[in-house]
């Protein structure tokens, strides 16, 4: 059986799919990915494990909006090119996310598809996707897929009621699968220094404020002893050179962006791990993606038994209350957080325990295995 991986954007940046690559080369099956990878060490890895790599696009966020719009262009026919000639009998399409399915949506009518969705599905097919995909039925191209995934559960309730699917999409979490043996257990002298024989409170991912709040876990550290440091790991942009200006010291440290899997180099380290998901007014999508949000994260920090504080969002309690695997901040505000911490630390064997039993509790392997079943 082929698999065909398509993406628009770097793969390296989502483990999720890496994961799912890592996995179908496990259970024996050819892997054909379609879209592009940053990182030249990782297409090397997966050419020599026998992974077919067809790079069709280079997606630069800086790029003007009809460099954009002709690039996406180019990218649909290449790709619907290829899938044409890759695909065989036993094959199986993956589309993954809104905008491959918006782009591609004719393809999922010919072939058998995988509709894997990050987050909640945009529900109005933006203006660029429109021109491209003038003859788009977006309800009718979900309903026609083989299967739709979702990472999680209400979020995949909401997308079967809005496309009426006939089916509840299949919730496979954004767990990732890091060969954990390439990692080093020592980081360069410098940062070895600033962590050494401190509880270390990590916060790893994007900048996008205000979503991502991180003012209030800056500030935090005013209200905790002196064994405690604050890590805010994560790639250079506007957000993260305000936080740089306004709160690095030796207590709030700042790590550059590190590349899948080394990045959990620094994550192994961790005393606490920090999430922050906010919504923002007037979008929907965004709301019940912050409020019900299953961040790959929580398996980063859980896999080294590392407990977790986050704001207050169902998707985020739900699992901490159900493993014992971190606590909320109600009342989102520096001393509270403080409070927290210093609450997790009293009983830090056991938010340790919890944190590993979610972890261990979604055996991903399983659970792609069964969705590529007939």
């Amino acid at each position: 059986m082929s698999n065909i991986l398509v993406y628009n954007h770097d793969i390296q940046k989502y483990p999720p799919i890496l994961t799912i690559v890592k996995i179908l080369l496990s259970l024996g099956k050819k892997v054909v990915i379609v879209g592009y990878c940053s990182d030249k060490n990782t297409i090397s890895d997966l050419e020599l494990q026998g992974v077919v790599y067809i790079e069709t696009i280079i997606n630069d966020t800086k790029e003007n909006k009809i460099v954009k719009f002709f690039k996406l262009y180019s990218y649909k026919k290449k790709v619907e090119k290829i899938v044409n000639e890759e695909f065989k009998k036993d094959s199986i399409l993956w589309l993954f996310g809104n905008q491959n399915i918006w782009l591609l949506y004719n393809l999922v009518f010919k072939f058998k598809s995988i509709l894997y969705l990050f987050e909640t599905p945009q529900l109005k097919v933006g203006l660029r996707y429109k021109l491209l995909s003038p003859f788009l039925n977006y309800a009718g191209t979900m309903q026609k897929a083989w299967k739709v995934v979702c990472c999680e559960y209400n979020r995949a309730h909401i997308t079967k009621a809005y496309f009426n699917l006939v089916k509840l999409p299949i919730v496979i979490p954004n767990k990732p699968d890091f060969d954990l043996s390439k990692l080093k257990n020592i980081l360069d002298d410098e940062t070895e220094a600033l962590f050494k024989n401190k509880k270390l409170i990590l916060y790893q991912g994007i900048f996008n404020y205000p979503e991502r709040r991180l003012d209030e876990l800056c500030e935090s550290i005013q209200y905790l002893p002196s064994e405690y440091v604050i890590c805010i790991m994560g790639g250079d942009d506007n957000n993260k050179a305000r936080l740089i200006n306004k709160y690095k010291s030796e207590r709030v440290v700042f790590l550059p962006f590190k590349s899948a899997p080394y990045h959990l180099e620094v994550t192994q380290k961790a005393y606490i791990g920090f999430l922050s998901y906010f919504s923002q007014q007037g979008s929907i999508e965004t709301a019940i993606n912050t409020l019900y949000c299953a961040p790959n994260k929580i398996f980063e920090y859980s896999c080294f038994s590392v407990p977790m504080i986050s704001n207050d969002v169902p998707g985020l309690s739900n699992l901490f209350n159900k493993y014992n695997a971190g606590k909320v901040v109600a009342e989102f505000k520096p001393k509270e957080m403080a409070n927290i911490i210093l609450e997790i630390d009293k009983n830090y064997d056991e938010f340790s325990k919890g944190s590993l039993s979610l972890y261990n509790s979604v055996n991903i392997k399983s659970l792609v295995s069964k969705l590529i079943e007939k």
